[in-house]
């Protein structure tokens, strides 16, 4: 005896209008994302060269030297400095030298960054802080307020004078 089979069909379903909303919320998420998070230091770097080498002396009064060391505390001239202190010790030494201070930086490779940039961060603080009073002294009025030509002059008398040392084991070249 045979037996008439039906065939059924299997119900489909389009997944082309599937795949079209997923790429359009790909985009929409890429393009409503804020992916901007730089983080780190702004600095101006020297640019490298080897026949541009030259070795400076500077005095001994005029170089305030700053240490990390592997366990993570800072040193102000080899003596044992809390971070909190730092930005008022930098301004006192620079208003002290003048022109002709020169901060130095040397960190252990085995430090945090947290602990470096915590000690980034009160240099530049306390660079702004002089720029600050600087400008009020000179022009009478806030940095941020200035021209960028009494930008530049209050730049010429309170230079940045930062040197990082580093020679691959944390100690000083």
């Amino acid at each position: 005896m045979m037996f008439k089979r039906k065939s059924r069909r299997v119900p489909s379903l389009n997944t082309t209008s599937t795949a079209d909303i997923s790429f359009m919320l790909l985009i929409f998420f890429l393009v409503t994302t804020n992916m901007d998070i730089d983080k780190g230091l702004r600095r101006q770097l020297t640019p490298t060269g080897k026949d541009d080498v030259q070795q400076s002396f500077v005095e001994k009064g005029t170089t305030l030297r700053l240490a990390i060391n592997a366990e993570n505390q800072l040193s102000l001239d080899d003596k044992p400095f809390p971070m909190d202190k730092l930005r008022y010790e930098v301004e006192n030494f620079v208003k002290r030298v003048g022109k002709r201070h020169l901060v130095t930086v040397s960190v252990d490779p085995q430090a945090s960054y947290d602990t470096y940039f915590a000690m980034q961060q009160e240099l530049v603080a306390a660079y702004r802080d002089l720029r600050e009073q600087t400008a009020l002294r000179l022009f009478g009025n806030h940095y941020a307020a200035l021209s960028q030509a009494q930008r530049d002059k209050v730049k010429d008398d309170c230079p940045q004078r930062i040197a990082e040392q580093y020679n691959g084991k944390g100690e000083m070249q």
